[in-house]
């Protein structure tokens, strides 16, 4: 889930009256893209069949955009990642089938004109630029194994980036409740001569119980932050969206 707090007059004339302080989220098993105002009012239907298996969601205010991921079918090639308007027009799709394998989280890193995503089943850390061009690895897992990746302790799920440092944390899932679940950090850019799969610069920071994706969204830095009291939402299973069609919920919790 995503909030968007950015002051009107940053926004193109065409969308300001779209949007104030709002939440956006994905309804995955429904296939739609949805918003309402912070305390729950006021839902609205942004994207319908906003699929296959949409999964990750990050909002450009300032330009009005709305990014996601669809992780498609986990044992083909097929995921994609799709942009729109904040007032639903303008569908485009910007990473195409083929591209990436199953992208999960996204990180909008808006001062460089990224965008930062796991790729689980294909084991890697990826990023391009906002259009969709110059899509880059910048951490492979895999360790040779084929794609789509049979061991779940290399499958890659939430991502967030700190420019100020240059640094990309990830996690890696590991098996349904195996207890082996991992944080990783690596430097943003590849160190010179090496590659993606044989990076020397990557770091475990955690082992416990499983984080996985949700408290590690995008959402966690740009939007839980003290000095502005502002929060941080996420889903009631800190592990998981719950089991469809009415296994979600969200929670709030302020500083």
């Amino acid at each position: 889930m995503i909030e968007t707090q950015t002051p009107k007059s940053k926004r193109p004339a065409a969308i300001r009256k779209a949007v104030g302080p709002r939440l956006f989220f994905l309804d995955a098993s429904g296939g739609r893209i949805v918003s309402v105002n912070p305390d729950g009012s006021d839902k609205k239907v942004i994207v319908t069949a906003a699929g296959p298996i949409p999964d990750g969601i990050v909002v450009d205010a300032e330009a009005g955009h709305i990014y996601w991921t669809n992780m498609g079918n986990p044992i083909k090639n097929d995921g994609s990642i799709e942009r729109v308007d904040l007032d639903g027009k303008n569908r485009t799709t910007i990473i195409p089938e083929g591209a990436t394998f199953t992208p999960k989280q996204l990180h909008l890193e808006k001062e460089s004109g990224k965008l930062y995503w796991c790729d689980r089943e294909g084991m890697r850390v990826m990023r391009s630029n906002l259009d969709g061009s110059k899509i880059e690895t910048l951490v492979d897992t895999s360790g040779g194994d084929p794609r789509p990746g049979p061991d779940a302790t290399k499958w890659c799920v939430g991502i967030t980036v700190d420019p100020e440092r240059g640094k990309v944390y990830w996690t890696q899932k590991g098996p349904t409740k195996g207890g082996s679940g991992r944080i990783f950090r690596a430097n943003i850019e590849i160190p010179k001569g090496e590659t993606p799969a044989n990076r020397s610069d990557g770091a475990r920071c955690r082992k416990s119980r499983p984080l996985l994706d949700r408290p590690w969204r995008s959402a966690s830095r740009q939007y839980c932050e003290p000095r502005i009291n502002r929060c941080e939402t996420w889903p009631g299973d800190p592990r998981d969206s719950g089991h469809p069609p009415d296994g979600g919920n969200w929670d709030r919790a302020g500083s």
